[in-house]
């Protein structure tokens, strides 16, 4: 099969500069998928060569060079459908994942050969699109024949491979003692889901993925069949949110069209909660929960299509030059990330900033106010991202100016008004992920930790040396586990706009956090006060008791908890006093501490 193309890919400096504003780009994003296909097909060439290596690539099934002989007969006689085959984000997933299977030796379940047979799937996919007479064996995973924009057949028992016939235009999928019959109403044949909608003249043409078993940003996996029900609710969201979109963000509305392809559907979460990823291995493809609202799966398709954008620019242009050894904090994580992390989150969170600045607008009531608060909560946390970017240090050339456009979009928006309550609630929520993170994730030299928790169980001063040190000495660790630091940002968004079925429970949190929320902030340090004589190192306790706190307590928590947190942590004495131990921290603290400004990333313990 060729490439079609021998010319080298260039990012136009007028793309470059769209893109970077990520407001009218879908030209960009249009070049974008161009780059893309030569990289899925420069994948692809690595992952055959390397097959040619391994006695066991394809099991039962054919040669790959019966697969590829197929696929490329295909492309010869219906080149559209095979490039939209080959252009499908699960097999941008399916070839990176296999491709690393075969480098690194994995031997784990299920053989190397199932994984390999998504490409005689594919080219029975183009073959059959092809009108082609063929026949050709192929893997059944799950029970399931999956052929990429084609459809599906389910195949009882427990047969491992399947063979894919077609005559004059007549294709059967045969697996042991059952035969389907590809585009049939039969309850073996599952075609396509497809959702299409269209607002003032601008079309979205997406597949909702269910089957595919490459449909998983984070591993292959069975099959969750959409319900009926499912589907419609799928279609009518997409219907509403893409009428958001075109009608407040029209040139965001045309990258998406642009670009986006696949929407792999997951069970709903809890509500102000929604998973969204997707990966450079999967350009045009997102993995989306179902939404609480239509805005809120607006808002995930900007936030995602930000992501594409990013991820294929960076298959072009190195924008970072990465030190490997540093950490730096992310508003929108629980762990430490890495800088190019740092890039990825703040790009799609201008999107997501700018979507809120607009919807805002339109909005009315509880959903005016979470608007407010998310606009206000979000450009506050990204442009201290995006100053932390800049100071880094690790930036090419091309990633300052890529930035310094970043900036100039934050910067417009830091003088737009709103209203006090959302504001107010956006700071503290602020302070709070900030302040949570650090006490999770920071950590304080090994010997200053024991000279401070030493002087407090003795009952010395602190160690003017241990603060006096800290900033410079501070490590982070990566807690991937740790779950939860949005849990009063969560009860802030269902206080401002009520749900109509209002959850039983938040997870993570406490009746303290219910009556800080509520405004009764006695309640709250009671009750988080009574939490830390149970949980010393309880983190969520001590920056909830400094949010309901005020005086020079609070600053030291909400700045520097990871100092409370190294004398919590190895606290045995009972009974417990927590407003001790921050009367005795604060006593002693210089006033230049709490005014240090963030290290340019911290050093991975």
């Amino acid at each position: 099969m060729s490439s079609r193309t021998t010319a080298a890919h260039i990012v136009e400096a007028d793309h470059f500069r769209q893109l970077a504003a990520g407001i009218d780009d879908h030209e960009a994003v249009r070049a974008l998928w161009r780059s893309e296909r030569s990289w899925r097909l420069v994948v692809l060439r690595r992952l055959l060569d390397a097959f040619a290596a391994r006695d066991d690539a394809t099991g039962p099934l054919p040669s790959l060079d019966k697969a590829w002989d197929l696929l490329s007969e295909a492309d010869r006689t219906d080149h559209a459908a095979t490039e939209e085959i080959l252009a499908r984000p699960t097999v941008g997933l399916w070839a990176a994942h296999t491709l690393r299977r075969v480098t690194r030796g994995d031997t784990a379940s299920p053989p190397l050969w199932v994984d390999v047979g998504y490409l005689h799937s594919s080219a029975a996919a183009a073959a059959i699109r092809a009108g082609l007479d063929f026949t050709i064996t192929v893997a059944v995973t799950h029970g399931t024949v999956v052929l990429p924009t084609v459809g599906a057949a389910t195949l009882p028992g427990t047969t491992e491979t399947a063979v894919v016939r077609s005559v004059s235009g007549q294709v059967t999928i045969t697996g042991g003692a059952t035969s389907v019959r590809v585009g049939s109403s039969e309850p073996g044949w599952h075609p396509p889901v497809l959702a299409e909608v269209t607002a003032d003249g601008v079309r979205l043409a997406i597949e909702l993925l269910d089957r595919d078993p490459y449909r998983d940003l984070r591993r292959p996996s069975a099959p969750l069949p959409l319900t009926a029900r499912q589907i419609e609710r799928w279609r009518a969201d997409l219907a509403q949110a893409w009428e958001i979109l075109v009608a407040e963000q029209r040139g965001r509305a045309l990258s998406i069209a642009a670009g986006l392809r696949t929407v792999a559907p997951v069970p709903a979460k809890e509500q102000h909660r929604p998973l969204s990823a997707s990966g450079a291995e999967a350009f045009g493809g997102v993995l989306l929960s179902e939404p609480d609202d239509p805005a809120q799966l607006a808002m995930s398709l900007v936030h995602e299509t930000q992501h594409h954008k990013l991820g294929a620019l960076l298959h072009l242009l190195d924008l970072v030059e990465e030190d490997r050894s540093r950490r730096f904090y992310a508003p929108w994580r629980d762990d430490p990330r890495p800088l190019g992390g740092l890039l990825q989150g703040a790009y799609a969170f201008c999107g997501i900033i700018d979507f809120w600045r607009m919807h805002r607008l339109r909005a009315t009531g509880g959903a005016a106010a979470l608007a407010h608060f998310e606009f206000a909560l979000w450009r506050q946390q990204t442009l201290a991202v995006v100053r932390t970017l800049a100071r880094s240090g690790q930036l090419t050339p091309c990633g300052e100016e890529f930035l310094a456009r970043l900036h100039e979009q934050l910067a417009a928006t830091q003088d737009d008004p709103v209203p006090e309550p959302e504001q107010t609630a956006a700071q503290r929520m602020a302070a709070d992920h900030r302040a949570m993170w650090r006490a999770h994730n920071v950590r304080l030299a090994v010997d200053s930790d024991l000279a401070l928790t030493a002087a407090w169980q003795s009952g010395e001063r602190p160690p003017a040396t241990v603060l006096d040190a800290c900033g410079p000495e501070l490590t982070v660790v990566a807690e991937p586990e740790i779950g939860w630091l949005d849990t009063r940002a969560v009860l802030t968004r269902h206080r401002l706009a009520p749900m109509v079925t209002p959850p039983a429970r938040v997870r993570g949190a406490t009746e303290a956090d219910h009556a800080l929320i509520a405004g009764n902030l006695d309640a709250a340090r009671a009750g988080y006060l009574a939490d830390l004589v149970r949980e010393p190192a309880s983190a969520h306790a001590w920056i909830g008791y400094a949010l309901a706190a005020d005086g020079p307590e609070r600053d030291l928590l909400l700045r520097q908890p990871e100092l409370v947190m190294a004398v919590a942590r190895r606290h045995r004495q009972r009974p417990f006093d927590p407003e001790r131990l921050l009367a005795w921290l604060t006593a002693g603290m210089p006033e230049t501490m709490l005014r240090e400004p963030e290290p340019r990333g911290w050093r991975v313990a």
